[in-house]
């Protein structure tokens, strides 16, 4: 007896997200076959064996071991495909820097005098199985809107390459000035591709670039009045010509994220309110329960960028106030110029929003 339609489809309904796990299987299969594809020589482990384990300790006590392998292995590609060589591996416990191989690894090597030497691991399986999962993912999830979400971010791409160029040819004369406009860019092309040439994305655009403008100069505001204290620009993830400008600019580049999306969700509601409510008060009412969540995973970014530099300053004797207020330190002072923007964002989204809203009624 054939099945009905109907149950075809809810088999379907049910099976259908395991696409994603299914094109990573798939893409990370046919990883294992694609070294013809490389021009640079690719081996795969045969046989391992251990020649050398040695204990290190440091003068801070830190303690790992380092291991010696001995790897034989074939060439998967170029005309010396399938040829047999050797060569050395060294790996620590730690895995910091390294990692150990076993039978079936694929490394990149290289040919040296009287044979060859190890470079890295072949990781494109994992990365490429990682995509296909997440563009599956997007595509089930977003459908039409994925095209014009992958726009916005080639396009995006395409700007900050240009800004980059630009900036490295006017050796920092106008880099400000640069990053500022790319942000501005940023909104204005990700409004577009986004929400398209509507009332609601002029008026996510404008309460963005205002709220995250507003933000940095209330920041900035602070920070001088406070003389910049216990905020160590000289630490050396800014060790370039203007520190300031780069610390500068990466605030501006990673809160205007936070601060489009709050304003774009405050501005969607609001415009889709029917008529008879008080869209001011829906729109700071949006904004209080978004404003929370956001302003958390911002400082979770920020933190999290400093946190394997505050582990490394620990573990070579480091105070923890030291290493908070000279590493982590930069991380808070980041989260809270975003929060300024964040919270900015929604009495001014929801201030145009409303006024919006109400224009549209009386047209």
């Amino acid at each position: 007896m054939p099945m009905s339609r109907s149950y075809v489809k809810t088999i379907w309904a049910r099976v259908k997200w395991l696409a994603p796990v299914l094109a990573f299987l798939v893409v990370l299969g046919l990883a294992r076959w694609d070294a013809p594809l490389y021009r640079h020589p690719i081996a795969q482990v045969d046989a391992v064996r251990v020649t050398k384990q040695a204990a290190q300790t440091d003068n801070l006590g830190n303690r790992d071991q380092l291991t010696t392998q001995r790897i034989s292995a074939h060439l998967l590609n170029t005309v010396k495909r399938g040829r047999r060589i050797t060569f050395t591996n060294q790996y620590s416990r730690s895995g910091a820097m390294d990692s150990k191989l076993t039978v079936g690894s694929q490394v990149f090597v290289t040919a040296q005098t009287g044979g060859y030497a190890l470079m890295t691991r072949k990781r494109d399986g994992i990365v490429l199985a990682l995509l296909a999962f997440a563009l599956t993912l997007l595509v089930m999830i977003m459908r039409r809107r994925l095209v014009m979400t992958a726009l916005s971010i080639l396009a995006n791409i395409g700007l900050l390459a240009v800004t980059l160029h630009v900036e490295f040819d006017s050796h920092q004369a106008t880099a400000f000035l640069l990053f500022a406009g790319l942000a501005v860019a940023f909104t204005l092309v990700t409004t577009l591709f986004v929400l398209g040439i509507t009332r609601a994305a002029a008026i996510a655009a404008t309460a963005t670039i205002t709220a995250t403008a507003a933000g940095v100069a209330l920041g900035y505001l602070l920070f001088h009045l406070t003389g910049y204290k216990d905020l160590h620009l000289e630490a050396v993830k800014y060790v370039t010509q203007a520190p300031q400008l780069l610390f500068f600019v990466q605030i501006i580049i990673g809160s205007l994220g936070a601060v489009f999306d709050e304003c774009t969700d405050i501005t969607a509601s609001v415009i889709e309110l029917p008529p008879g409510r008080q869209p001011f008060a829906a729109g700071m009412a949006i904004g209080r329960n978004v404003m929370g969540p956001l302003i958390a995973v911002l400082f979770m970014i920020f933190i999290a960028e400093t946190f394997t530099e505050s582990v490394l300053w620990l573990r070579n004797g480091n105070a923890i106030s030291q290493t908070v207020i000279w590493v982590m330190g930069l991380g808070f002072a980041q989260a809270l110029v975003s929060a300024f923007g964040i919270v900015l964002a929604v009495p001014l989204t929801s201030g145009l929003a409303a006024l919006a809203a109400r224009k549209q009624v009386r047209a």
